[in-house]
């Protein structure tokens, strides 16, 4: 799954990076973006503000709304909703969040995600994320990235509506298996165009792409927990453990 990633550029890379005009609003980076946070969406008409966890319309608002969720609760100690290793990234919905995660295996047909896969797709930017692996009874955080610490964009979801989005996840890929068993699809720039692109609408075009990054172009490393309570933002979520 996909529960914390990070986008610690200005907003004008972000713009650069994804050849957008000028965003309409403004958005400082962040090193640790809780489900639950507003953060810079690209969409097939620009860039948008939209909060993560992903609202279906036909749900007519009933997750309701609030602040961020916290993915740890006192002590460190990983909350079972986000940390379950056996549970679908698509059970049922946050009571106040709606979906973080929506999974690459079935999202054309599944009711939640199935609209948004043909008709708003998105592309979350980020440049790193993170996963938490059991250890000795705890959850160890640790941090992925591109290896030369370039932004990338996600594969996402999102609901014009409700103004939310998911992450799309993939099986882990050998370098993020030894963390988590899933992670989240890392588009290869030569495929943001298309994923975008709201004409396509052939799952048989689409579908291909998500799937796990090349673990060559990435590396990860341990980081120290305070990464674990979603309130600290700073660089000290990105410093070696």
């Amino acid at each position: 799954m996909c529960g914390r990633y990070s986008q610690t550029q200005d907003l004008a890379e972000v713009v650069k990076r994804f050849g957008l005009k000028q965003a309409p609003f403004n958005c400082k980076p962040s090193y640790n973006i809780p489900p639950g946070a507003m953060a810079p969406v690209v969409c097939a008409g620009g860039l948008k503000l939209l909060k993560w966890g992903f609202v279906p319309a036909w749900s007519a608002g009933g997750f309701g709304g609030g602040a961020p969720l916290p993915l740890f609760s006192a002590g460190n100690t990983i909350e079972k909703k986000f940390s379950d290793e056996t549970a679908p990234d698509t059970a049922a919905p946050q009571q106040r969040e709606g979906f973080i995660n929506a999974r690459a295996e079935g999202i054309a047909s599944r009711p939640a995600f199935r609209s948004a896969f043909y008709r708003t797709r998105c592309v979350i930017p980020a440049d790193g994320f993170y996963e938490w692996q059991s250890s000795a009874g705890t959850k160890v955080p640790y941090r992925f990235e591109l290896k030369d610490k370039s932004m990338f964009g996600m594969a996402g979801v999102y609901e014009e509506k409700s103004g939310t989005y998911a992450v799309i996840t993939a099986a882990a890929s050998a370098l993020v298996r030894q963390v988590h068993h899933r992670m989240p699809v890392i588009l290869e720039r030569r495929h943001e165009a298309l994923w975008l692109d709201p004409k396509c609408r052939d799952s048989e075009a689409l579908l291909p792409l998500l799937r796990a990054y090349d673990s060559a172009q990435m590396h990860a490393y341990r980081v120290s927990d305070v990464v674990n309570d979603p309130a600290n933002d700073s660089p000290d979520c990105l410093k070696p453990f």
